[in-house]
């Protein structure tokens, strides 16, 4: 079955050859003849100098190579898996007791390529909380734990291109406003830190053969609605060096 699979997979790759060639002979005829400074130039020299022709067929070759290369990258580049994180939403959701509305926090992984993220997953590392200060400290709420995805579990999931999966952050009710982190297993420890917030949730997202994205994610329900929550998605600051 495995040897079917891998010359099926064979076949389809030979069957993209004529695609690709196209694409080295668009690529060869820009460099060449395009209106680019290496096609003016080429132009040029070949109007002027008036090579023979071992020069100009050593030019087409070497054309012809970078064209192929410049084929193959835009491919390459399409076909490497890559996401970000950027949209958060709160979502109302009824449940089984028609008393009882809840909100999900959720956050949307996007695709940023045509290639599907495979195995994506999310951790939660750490919950801060405000102090009368102004400043974020961290709780007992300190060991990585599973979040789960909406309506699909903690397991690792794909994301497909311009398919928005949510991932759940944590949810409250419209019968106490008591924030509660969406994460497998529920530790015994945050029954001393829940209530409204603010809270600050620190979460890592990972995913097969990409490099993890690092937010947090901030909510606040102190002297607020249930349903009017004030909530922030925060991009982890990257440092070049």
């Amino acid at each position: 079955m495995r040897f079917i699979q891998q010359a099926l997979k064979q076949l389809h790759k030979l069957a993209l050859l004529p695609d690709y060639f196209r694409a080295i002979a668009k690529e060869w005829l820009n460099i060449i003849f395009g209106e680019t400074l290496v096609g003016i130039a080429f132009l040029l020299w070949w109007a002027l100098a008036n090579p023979p022709n071992p020069r100009l067929i050593l030019v087409f070759v070497a054309a012809m190579f970078t064209a192929g290369y410049y084929a193959w990258r835009a491919d390459y580049i399409r076909l490497q898996p890559q996401f970000k994180v950027e949209k958060i939403i709160a979502q109302i959701t009824e449940t089984e007791n028609s008393a009882m509305t809840r909100i999900y926090l959720q956050v949307l992984p996007e695709c940023l390529t045509d290639a599907p993220v495979l195995e994506c997953r999310a951790r939660l590392l750490l919950v801060s909380q405000l102090d009368g200060n102004g400043k974020w400290v961290p709780t007992q709420m300190n060991s990585p734990l599973k979040l789960g995805w909406d309506y699909y579990g903690y397991d690792p999931l794909t994301i497909e291109p311009g398919i928005g999966q949510r991932l759940d952050i944590c949810w409250w009710d419209n019968q106490a406003t008591a924030i509660v982190p969406t994460v497998y297993p529920m530790p015994s420890k945050w029954r001393s830190i829940i209530g409204p917030g603010p809270f600050k949730f620190d979460i890592r997202m990972a995913a097969k053969d990409c490099k993890p994205i690092d937010f947090s994610v901030t909510v606040n329900l102190l002297g607020r609605k249930w349903d009017d929550p004030e909530y922030s998605l925060i991009q982890e600051e990257k440092i070049d060096n």
